[in-house]
């Protein structure tokens, strides 16, 4: 259907313009649909929600909780440096594993779409490259931190990560009125 103009010359539509009057299939009006499956969405989007809190909740605290033990036993104790490390290399592999799921299993593809993301766009490899090496100086610190306080007391203090996040608030409510 040809769109009439204001020069009375008719123009077809571009992609997603809608005719006046006319609506999709399954619509109430332009974007809403009348089926449930909406309200559906919003309760199973809380439902994660929720559950990826209490994960993070329970992850964190055995984080903390299972480092502060292993490195209070006695006898030999572990490079900080070397888990940091070990974990980064596990975040990565993880990282990698699901890209090359969502890549369908094709090597080739994973491959390219590495070589496009890291190496052809090296400006912003570059640019995460900054927070993250004050990342692992940070969780450096925090193996510091964790085996020279007790458990409750690291769990309750100000995360250094914090501090610049308190700094804009403040600034915000002086500054920013």
């Amino acid at each position: 259907m040809a769109a009439v103009g204001a020069g009375g010359s008719t123009a077809a539509p571009g992609p997603g313009a809608v005719s006046a009057g006319v609506l999709e299939p399954g619509t109430t009006s332009a974007g809403e649909t009348d089926c449930p499956s909406g309200r559906r969405q919003d309760g199973a989007h809380r439902r994660l929600k929720y559950i990826s809190l209490a994960v993070l909740v329970v992850q964190n605290a055995s984080l903390i909780l299972s480092i502060r033990y292993a490195r209070t036993l006695p006898g030999d104790r572990f490079f900080a440096t070397t888990a940091v490390v070990m974990a980064e290399v596990l975040k990565g592999l993880t990282c990698l594993l699901l890209l090359f799921a969502q890549k369908r299993g094709n090597v080739k593809h994973l491959v390219l779409f590495l070589h496009e993301a890291v190496l052809v766009q090296y400006v912003d490899t570059l640019k995460l490259a900054v927070p993250s090496l004050i990342y692992t100086l940070q969780n450096n610190l925090q193996y510091v931190a964790i085996s020279n306080l007790p458990a409750a007391t690291f769990q309750v203090s100000p995360k250094p990560s914090m501090a610049p996040e308190e700094l804009a608030g403040l600034w915000d409510r002086v500054w920013g009125q």
